[in-house]
């Protein structure tokens, strides 16, 4: 599953399993910190398809969709 999966609802945490997706945005989340094996806690999403907001560790990231869809997750 992605983290565009609508089964993740708020409060839900997950574990980055790998990422896949156009190379541009897999070096983007690398970039801002995300990698295989950390765990996400999914704090909600902006109207109207705005973007995702989750936590890990002491740091909050909003994903756009595009960037949310190459993470590759499983539920804790």
């Amino acid at each position: 599953m992605t983290l565009l999966d609508t089964t993740l609802k708020p409060g839900h945490s997950v574990e980055i399993t790998g990422f896949a997706g156009e190379n541009v945005f897999r070096e983007r989340l690398h970039e801002m910190g995300l990698r295989v094996g950390m765990t996400l806690t999914i704090l909600g999403r902006a109207p109207f398809g705005g973007p995702l907001l989750i936590r890990f560790n002491t740091s909050f990231l909003a994903l756009r969709n595009e960037e949310a869809a190459c993470a590759r997750v499983k539920q804790n």
